[in-house]
């Protein structure tokens, strides 16, 4: 059985090729893809080859929903489902974790609780667009559930990419007055709309000043970076309240410069996040569906897989003009 996907043949090359899936076991669902979300980051850092444990080719992507063919445990023929990853046969299957980003996928339910993988139905009322990004919510929901948050919190989002949408949603549906900046002014009118109470536009340079309408006296309580930007790193001392949390919620390679000296004084908690889990994904889905998470308007760009190529090159090249990207599978199998 073969499939189109999409593959990372080398750094910085994107295409879509017709590939070989193995044969379903026992265990195995057989799923027509209908949409698979782009996890900017995490896919952005693998074309860059940055993600030490992924190599070429491989199939990317962890954000795939789709419609049950061949069921398997509890998944019935017609199910709708979001699945992490896809079994795949080699060159693929040893090169990275991800492999959403195919027309048909083969996709195991002999798995844990804990990512990876995962594979759960989805909600009759959430459209297929919006269960793509439950992925990246539920990363956001992993993310803050390393926080205590109250009502009687303000918090920064550094960063208003899905991610960081997400995050402030999430604290928001927590009790959190929730600021959010980035540099690209339309995150932030989005964001104005859907994710913050507060929303400013930066430009580079010293981020306090520029807060000054609206930053807490002594600083936010909780203080998330999605940036993974050292010279944003180096303001936290400044941004977060004494004994405040700060949550790093992006992907820092390498050695990232983190002033220490400066935090030290004021005795933050420092939680690093990764990654999703089942757990994470239900309570996201919980919040969609009771509509305290709005994902679809974080969606600014629908593409055909055979615009990977540009696609991507748009992630590297041109981030500001886009926020979420879902490529439609629709009619790619005939």
């Amino acid at each position: 059985m073969n499939t189109p996907a999409i593959v990372f043949t080398a750094p910085r090359t994107a295409a879509l090729l017709e590939i070989a899936l193995p044969e379903p076991g026992p265990n195995d669902l057989v799923v027509r893809t209908a949409v698979s979300g782009i996890s900017v980051g995490t896919e952005r850092w693998a074309l860059l080859d940055r993600r030490p444990e992924m190599r070429f080719p491989q199939v990317p992507g962890y954000l795939g929903v789709g419609v049950v063919e061949r069921g398997a445990a509890n998944f019935r023929v017609g199910d709708r489902i979001f699945f992490t990853n896809a079994r795949l046969a080699e060159p693929y299957a040893s090169n990275s974790w991800m492999s959403a980003h195919v027309g048909r996928a083969v996709v195991s339910t002999a798995i844990g609780q804990d990512w990876p993988p995962y594979v759960c139905k989805i909600p009759d009322r959430v459209d297929n667009v919006s269960a793509a990004m439950l992925g990246l919510a539920a990363v956001a929901v992993q993310g803050t559930d390393m926080l205590r948050v109250t009502s009687k919190h303000t918090a920064l989002i550094l960063g208003l990419g899905v991610i960081g949408q997400c995050a402030a949603q999430v604290l928001r549906a927590k009790g959190a007055r929730v600021t959010g900046v980035d540099l690209d002014a339309s995150r932030v009118d989005l964001a104005r709309q859907h994710s913050v109470d507060d929303a400013v536009a930066l430009v580079a340079g010293a981020i306090v000043p520029q807060l000054a309408a609206v930053m807490p006296k002594g600083g936010y309580d909780i203080v998330v970076d999605t940036t993974s930007s050292a010279a944003v790193l180096q303001q936290l001392d400044e941004l977060v309240a004494a004994r405040g949390q700060i949550l790093l919620q992006g992907y820092y390679p390498g050695l990232t410069p983190l002033s220490l000296d400066r935090l030290h004084g004021k005795r933050p908690t420092v939680s690093i996040a990764c990654s999703l889990d089942l757990s994470s994904h239900e309570c996201a889905q919980r919040l969609l569906v009771g509509g305290q998470l709005r994902l679809r308007p974080l969606v600014t760009r629908i593409a055909r897989p055979a615009e990977a190529p540009d696609v991507y090159a748009q992630i590297l090249e041109r981030p500001g003009e886009f926020l979420g990207i879902v490529f439609d599978w629709t009619g790619v199998l005939g």
